[in-house]
């Protein structure tokens, strides 16, 4: 009983500390999107000039560069809310279980999560930086802060996958401890990759195997499993 209340008060702070993820990441998407929002707003009209000079190539740049940033933006926050989802997964996946493996795989997706949300606020940043250069009219620096958004954003893309790909584990290593979920191979896998004596997985595998063909026996199996993975 203290095994399993300790397991349980384990799971608690694991799914506390996902759930806080998620908030940041949606106050962070929130904010990205706040920041799309007043950045496109239109500009004050200006008074027409009877004879309105050539057009400044410094200035077509600056557009260029502030389109390319709230692109950037966007990429940005597609990251944050593809990280939001992957933090979402792993926090379904973790609830009422102990077990190690999944524990693990959970607390990657966390951290993924984590990585996903500092890349989205550094293209948001960027993105930001680039758009003001571009305002300022100087091309050349919009230019270099636009490529600094777009690097940014890619980064924020990588992490949100990173963190997508983590909770997917997390989600099939649960799955793959029930009888609808059960695949022999892949559940003799997750035993070889534990910690445990190279006898006492080799007996896990045996009670597997035998109980494999009754679903009664295959789910006690499987608890079984959990158990000692645990």
């Amino acid at each position: 009983m203290r095994r399993h209340g300790r397991a349980m008060d384990h799971g608690v702070s694991l799914m506390t500390r996902l759930g806080a993820v998620i908030l940041v990441l949606v106050i962070l998407l929130a904010g990205v999107f706040a920041w799309q929002w007043q950045s496109r707003q239109p500009a004050e009209p200006v008074a027409t000039a009877p004879a309105p000079p050539p057009a400044d190539p410094a200035a077509e740049a600056g557009d260029s560069a502030a389109s390319a940033a709230g692109s950037a933006a966007d990429a940005a926050a597609d990251a944050a809310d593809m990280a939001a989802d992957a933090a979402a997964t792993a926090t379904q996946a973790a609830e009422g279980t102990a077990t190690v493996p999944l524990d693990e795989a959970a607390r990657a997706a966390q951290e993924a999560a984590e990585a996903a949300i500092q890349a989205a606020a550094e293209a948001a940043d960027a993105a930001a930086q680039a758009q003001a250069e571009a305002r300022a009219g100087d091309a050349t620096d919009a230019a270099a802060a636009t490529e600094a958004a777009g690097s940014a954003a890619r980064d924020a893309g990588t992490a949100a996958g990173t963190a997508t790909t983590a909770a997917r584990t997390a989600a099939e290593i649960d799955r793959l401890l029930t009888p609808e979920g059960f695949n022999a191979g892949e559940v003799a896998a997750l035993i070889d990759s534990s910690n445990l004596e190279a006898a006492q997985k080799q007996s896990l595998k045996t009670i597997v195997t035998a109980a494999s063909s009754s679903p009664a026996m295959l789910r006690s199996a499987l608890e079984q499993v959990r158990a000692v993975l645990r």
